[in-house]
């Protein structure tokens, strides 16, 4: 029967709808243009004409058009089509639609080869429409099923007590099972419910009979196909028939009826009943006197669907806890189709540990500390990731990379990327913090911002959370030139800006360090250091307009006062300011007066890397001086 289906859409909030009834052989229109047949008005990511919806007897089948940019997501999964069974619900962009029909069952006669069996299926019944004999029993058994869910340790253990309760609640079953059967065998046994000639072995199979029952008790797979293909209860009675073979596999019993766990926890599971006889000692059983245990038998699977996918998505974030903050996390389990691919502004950081060779050989003797170590310092840095909202993408031995800008876009764009650099190099300047395990361990870091794209990458037989893109390899660049400018953190001239703009004086400051093109690159790029917040209490900023005879004076002071090398922690705004008039004097060419000042400045890693570029040329800037030193490592 098609009369009385009907298809509901509602907004993310509940608080607009829209319905429309479905008429048979009548294709309708899903999109937000006002004269399409389902018109989603509300929602931005449901494309102009995005899909249609046609009914199939009782199943809706539901497929994107070519402008749709979005999937469908149904059952959890995204696909371009599907089918909905009566009750079920599937989502484009924010847009939640249910489809439901009127509450009948649907005789499917079967095949000329097993007219003897009668068979009946059921999409979705009301509970108000039976006489529940056993409800108050039946009631107190579903209300036991969430404590008996978290208490099986075992899909093996969780079958076991739902065979028992099938038992328990249906007098007249004599033997019950629960399987689960891989993806590959439930499409078979829906393609081939008539002429099954593979062995097909469920996963998981538990079965449970009566003690009075005598022979090993096997489900048909050919009821189990047919209630896997109509995506809906199915039963089969044959009692009086006298040719039971074609249906079941105990011919001692009278009827049997399949119900599919439907979920994305539970894709291929069902629950599968039998038995002999009707009530009071009547040898045959209509269709009505199993109604209601086929209702119930029902709501145990919907329980179980919805107490599995609320236990699925806990593991789910207990295990993405390592790699998203709970915040993201909150985003990526929020539904939609939010790992889909997508290009962005992306800030990414590479941070890699440093010291790790002399440490393994300081330890070669003692590998389980080496490996403490190790995992100590990987720790510092995901969890500086973590804390400012961050993804970890990537695990490369001692390093990590981890991004921002998805699957929520940041305002401040870079900001909190280098607030999670500034963290992680915290705690590398203060091992006593972890009982000695950074013992030796520095850390280099580079932080660059730019277009990606972000989202679940890779092929079809294995994906993962990733981003892709040029600004990537720019992150690891930096995090290179860490080593040849004698610095911790390194970040490009659009993370340097976000700084600039968003960072406050207690959080930390940004020093120009070089103009450089990269080894294999021919755009050249300023290349800038993150610093922590000043700590010797000179002025809070940098000067406008220094000129380089207060540098030299500043110079000469700093001398007399014997500062010999220069860290992050005691680089003084002076310092910074000073350091930059001096390299505005490299990029303009004007090397003469960049060295005298550079020969009397504190030593540390940028001085050096500007008087080893410089020499490279015999000190004098190239004809062909642009400002930016060709780098010739990476």
């Amino acid at each position: 029967m098609t009369e009385g289906f009907t298809l509901t859409a509602r907004d993310a909030t509940g608080a607009r709808s829209v319905s429309v009834d479905l008429q048979p052989g009548v294709r309708l229109k899903i999109g937000r243009l006002a004269d399409s047949g389902l018109a989603i008005v509300w929602d931005r990511e449901v494309s102009r004409e995005h899909a249609w919806a046609e009914l199939d007897g009782s199943i809706l089948r539901v497929a994107c058009l070519e402008s749709g940019r979005n999937p469908i997501v149904h059952a959890g999964q995204p696909t371009r089509e599907c089918r909905i069974a009566n009750g079920e619900q599937f989502q484009i962009g924010q847009t939640q639609f249910r489809y439901e029909g009127p509450d009948e069952h649907i005789s499917v006669p079967p095949p000329e080869e097993t007219s003897d069996v009668e068979e009946h299926s059921y999409a979705a019944l009301s509970a108000a429409k039976f006489n529940f004999e056993n409800m108050a029993k039946q009631m107190v058994l579903l209300c036991d099923l969430p404590d008996m869910i978290s208490k099986a340790q075992s899909d093996v253990a969780l079958g076991e007590m739902l065979c028992g309760l099938l038992l328990n609640a249906i007098p007249q079953a004599v033997a019950v099972a629960v399987a689960q059967y891989n993806d590959q065998d439930v499409e078979y046994l829906k393609g081939q419910q008539f002429q099954i000639t593979q062995v097909v072995k469920p996963q998981m199979m538990r079965v449970q009979t009566r003690d009075s029952y005598e022979g090993r008790f096997s489900p048909s797979r050919r009821l189990v196909g047919r209630a896997f293909a109509g995506n809906a209860a199915t039963v089969h009675i044959w009692s009086g028939a006298g040719g039971s073979g074609h249906f079941t596999m105990a011919e001692s019993l009278d009827w049997a009826f399949c119900v599919p766990i439907v979920g994305e926890s539970t894709y291929g599971w069902c629950l599968y009943v039998s038995g002999e006889g009707g009530k009071n000692g009547s040898p045959v059983i209509s269709k009505e006197e199993l109604e209601p245990e086929i209702r119930f038998t029902q709501l145990l699977s919907q329980f179980i669907s919805s107490v599995r996918s609320v236990r699925l998505l806990q593991e789910q974030k207990t295990q993405l806890s390592s790699f998203f903050s709970p915040k993201v996390i909150e985003t990526l389990t929020g539904g939609g189709d939010v790992l889909s691919p997508s290009e962005r502004d992306i800030t990414v950081l590479f941070c890699d540990v440093r010291g790790f060779s002399r440490k393994a050989e300081r330890y070669k003797d003692d590998l389980l500390h080496l490996l403490n170590c190790v995992r100590e310092a990987l720790n510092c840095m995901t969890g500086g990731i973590l804390k400012f909202d961050g993804a970890i993408a990537d695990f490369q031995g001692d390093a990590a990379l981890g991004f921002w800008g998805w699957p929520v876009p940041l305002a401040e764009g870079a900001m909190p990327a280098c607030l999670a650099a500034l963290a992680v190099q915290d705690e590398f300047l203060h091992p006593e913090r972890h009982d000695g395990k950074l013992d030796g361990f520095t850390v280099g870091i580079g932080v660059a911002h730019g277009r990606a794209i972000a989202g679940q990458i890779g092929t079809a037989q294995q994906a993962k959370i990733g981003v892709f893109g040029p600004v990537v390899n720019q992150g690891s660049r930096l995090e290179g030139m860490t080593k040849q400018f004698g610095v911790s953190i390194c970040m490009d001239e659009q993370a340097a800006e976000f700084c600039r703009k968003f960072m406050k004086k207690e959080q930390g400051r940004v020093r120009r360090l070089a103009r450089v093109r990269p080894k294999g690159m021919d755009t050249a790029m300023t290349v800038s250091q993150l610093l922590p917040p000043s700590s010797d209490g000179s002025k809070e900023g940098p000067s406008s307009a220094a000129g380089v005879a207060t540098v030299a004076s500043i110079i000469r002071q700093s001398m007399a006062e014997n500062l010999n090398a220069v860290d992050a922690n005691s680089v003084s705004d002076d310092h910074i300011e000073d350091y930059e008039t001096i390299l505005d004097l490299v990029i303009a060419g004007t090397w003469d007066q960049a060295l005298t000042l550079l020969r009397t400045f504190p030593d540390e890693g940028p001085k050096d890397f500007l008087l080893a570029q410089m020499a490279k040329h015999n000190n004098k800037p190239p004809a062909n001086w642009d400002g930016a030193f060709s780098l010739s490592e990476k």
